[in-house]
């Protein structure tokens, strides 16, 4: 409803079915831009690559990925990376009823 306010989640594709829309993204701008992809029923980083052309999915354009437009200035912790995750149910729209967990997820990179 407010795409504005949520502009947070970087721009998205879902390979093999939006390779014509990544292929158009990817030609059309003027900036050269980083992409991660990242193979659609993987785990703990594995099959993970950086893209910078449509060239680099030269075999493997039928194969299911999700690919991110990658942030040029990530926000770091001591020049790290880190992965906050906090869990959240919501159960009833009207009205709204949200539930976070006291419990949540950080995971720091040490490389």
């Amino acid at each position: 409803m407010h795409p504005e306010d949520y502009n947070i989640f970087p721009k998205t594709w879902l390979l093999p079915t939006d390779l014509g829309d990544l292929k158009g993204s990817m030609e059309k701008s003027k900036k050269r831009h980083t992409y991660i992809v990242k193979p659609e029923a993987s785990c703990q980083g594995r099959g993970i690559f950086l893209a910078w052309s449509i060239e680099d999915f030269n075999g493997k354009e039928n194969d299911h990925y999700v690919v991110q437009k990658y942030l040029d200035k990530p926000f770091l912790i001591e020049n790290l990376k880190f992965d906050l995750r906090i869990y959240v149910i919501v159960t009833g729209m009207d009205p709204m009823r949200i539930y976070m967990s006291w419990d949540g997820l950080a995971w720091f990179a040490t490389e």
